[in-house]
């Protein structure tokens, strides 16, 4: 006669319960190990153009990263910034613009801290990087915003002649990261509104901005040129005083321009008339003459013979 287990064996059941919870314990225990959890900074990372960065990351719960697999990324790209495996930088993956430019830090390894560190930032570091960590099967990662910022020079300001009734005035600044604004003011710090606007960008990635504006004689005081990095939350300013006299010279200069395009327009229809004038002379000295000799006028096809077609009609 068999018995049922949980009958005729009670000591091989609690013995069958206590080695299933060991064997639970354990494969839990080894999930536990085998998976990552990557952590970012959680927020945007600033830096300044030629500036050393440290981009920070780490495990969580903290744990020796030493012999695991760091790839940082560049999430534009997906191409390797800066990669390690087991105790060694790998180079053969990396982008050529990092070459030289980023270290994994060492020191906080055993302690689980991923950080790169970047030397000598450039505007086309700006961007989003990705710090990826395999280990076997196991992997994750985090995302770090980095963005690089460059506070420009000081505008300059410069007159660029009388237009619409006023003076023109430039402003430029260059050595700006990222496209900055300008904006111009008065006195009262009242804007202005700029009538053209430019940029550019040099071999270095940085911005230069030119901008003009209109100033008439109803503009009282200081000129003020503004170029702000908004990022940074920096701007730089110059100003300029134009003088009353300059604007006396522009209405002058209006109404010289005016004149002269009217003594020019004068001068131009007069001698189309004269010419005109000759022109129909000549025709009527030949048309005389041929009345003359024929005893009558000639006949369109005969002035058309003649040359003087275009008068006849």
């Amino acid at each position: 006669m068999v018995l049922p287990w949980g009958c005729g064996h009670p000591s091989l059941t609690s013995h069958a319960r206590g080695l299933l919870t060991s064997l639970v314990t354990l494969l839990l225990l080894r999930l536990g190990s085998a998976q990552l959890r990557v952590e970012g900074p959680g927020h945007p990372v600033t830096a300044t153009v030629g500036q050393d960065v440290m981009l920070p990351c780490h495990l969580s719960p903290r744990r020796d990263a030493r012999s695991l697999e760091v790839r940082w990324i560049r999430d534009k790209f997906s191409e390797t910034v800066h990669h390690y495996h087991n105790g060694q930088d790998l180079y053969g993956e990396q982008m050529e613009a990092y070459v030289g430019r980023t270290e994994l830090v060492r020191d906080g390894l055993s302690a689980g801290s991923l950080d790169l560190r970047i030397s000598g930032l450039r505007p086309s570091d700006d961007g989003v990087y990705i710090c990826t960590v395999g280990d076997g099967d196991a992997y994750d990662e985090a995302t770090v915003h980095l963005e690089v910022s460059a506070s420009g020079a000081d505008p300059h300001l410069s007159l660029g002649g009388y237009e619409a009734g006023g003076v023109r005035v430039l402003c430029r600044s260059a050595g700006w990261y990222p496209l900055p604004q300008l904006l111009w003011r008065d006195a009262s710090g009242q804007h202005l509104p700029s009538v053209s606007q430019t940029h550019s960008q040099d071999q270095e990635g940085l911005f230069e901005i030119e901008g003009a504006v209109i100033v008439t004689g109803s503009v009282e005081g200081p000129l003020s040129c503004v170029v702000r990095n908004s990022r940074l939350q920096q701007e730089q300013e110059s100003s300029l005083h134009i003088a009353a006299p300059f604007f006396h010279n522009a209405e002058t200069w209006m109404v010289l321009m005016i004149l002269a395009v009217s003594i020019g327009l004068g001068v131009y229809l007069f001698r189309k008339q004269v010419e005109r004038e000759a022109e129909l002379d000549e025709y009527r000295a030949k048309a005389e003459e041929l009345a003359k000799e024929w005893g009558e006028y000639p006949s369109i096809p005969q002035m058309k013979e003649f040359g003087f077609y275009q008068w006849a009609c």
